[in-house]
């Protein structure tokens, strides 16, 4: 017993610390299944508006959040990928993808299992002499895996998002007519980027977000009158004859706005998210990853009193807003 201890207490340490801040997913060695292939794939476009990141990953005992990324950008590797897996036949037609939607993340039910979850939306154009002529749309969403650690779920999942795509090209397009659509789209329409209207209203609208989707509108579902009371650990929403009822922070609600300042809920307190350039939301919160891993440590040292005061040894942390799925990232310093 005296020789565990020490083990156990030093993997702990190791496994708290030795967290890496991204996760790299592979594509490389996946296979993609096509018959007699009709198409080409000559260029993919990445239209999202954060094309810095994937999604995120849940990693360790306090599932940290870590960002997934790719070893390049999506226009590069995808196309690498495609050129490997489909190689180019000058009597095939030519097809552009551009990619609108792409987000990796991990759910945990009410059960405490997780699952590994892709959303794609791709859309499709065959290439012509004088633009674009648009084919369709394809929308993918997918969940693997369900257990305590599906992290090893995504590079799966990323792939079948892509054979996805393929699936429709080859399935779903009637190339006789295809090839005889007119061109109906320049270049420029082509690679127009979505950009949030968060980001381009002059103010944000007062009210409550009740998701990320209400945040990236500008449009939060609960219009009010709202005050800041106590730093921003209060929430108060103007009620019948103008009196203001107290609002807790829950998974209900993702965020709000005075109409000056947007606040995001971060583990029932809100923190007032400041923008950080041109296209970034930061905040300041609770380092709640050092906080379970110091927990966890501190039970196993020390035992439950052990863990609580561990537990108390929390710093503030700089997280950014991940732009796919709302979700906060904790930022590299």
């Amino acid at each position: 017993m005296k020789k565990l201890f020490p083990t156990l207490f030093l993997f702990l340490l190791g496994f708290a610390g030795s967290l890496s801040a991204q996760k790299v997913l592979e594509l490389n060695k996946s296979r993609l299944d096509v018959g007699k292939r009709r198409f080409n794939i000559v260029q993919v476009i990445d239209t999202r508006y954060d094309t810095t990141r994937l999604g995120t990953a849940r990693v360790g005992m306090s599932n940290r959040k870590e960002a997934m990324i790719l070893s390049g950008t999506i226009p590069l590797v995808f196309q690498q990928y495609f050129t490997v897996k489909l190689p180019h036949e000058a009597a095939l037609p030519n097809v552009v993808i551009r990619v609108s939607r792409l987000g990796l993340w991990e759910e945990i039910n009410v059960l405490g299992s997780e699952g590994a979850r892709v959303a794609a939306d791709f859309e499709f154009f065959l290439q012509q002499d004088d633009g674009f002529a648009y084919l369709g749309d394809r929308k993918f969403r997918f969940t693997e895996g369900l257990g305590t650690n599906v992290t090893k779920y995504h590079d799966d999942n990323l792939r079948a998002a892509l054979q996805a795509a393929v699936d429709y090209l080859q399935d779903s397009v009637d190339w006789k007519t295809a090839q005889a659509l007119p061109a109906n789209t320049s270049s420029e329409e082509l690679n127009r980027r979505n950009v949030p209207r968060i980001l381009t209203d002059a103010e944000p609208v007062t009210g409550v977000y009740k998701n990320f989707t209400d945040f990236r509108n500008n449009n939060p579902r609960i219009p009010a009158q709202i005050e800041v009371k106590d730093g921003t650990s209060v929430l108060l929403i103007e009620g019948k004859k103008g009196k203001f009822r107290r609002v807790k922070p829950d998974d209900r609600i993702w965020g709000f706005s005075d109409g000056k300042n947007m606040y995001i809920n971060q583990f029932g307190t809100f923190y007032q998210l400041n923008k950080v350039g041109e296209n970034s939301f930061q905040f300041y919160g609770v380092d709640y990853d050092k906080k379970m891993s110091n927990a966890a440590i501190g039970n196993a040292a020390f035992g439950i009193i052990g863990g609580l005061i561990a537990g108390e040894m929390t710093k503030s942390r700089h997280y950014v807003v991940d732009w796919e799925t709302g979700s906060f990232l904790q930022k590299e310093e």
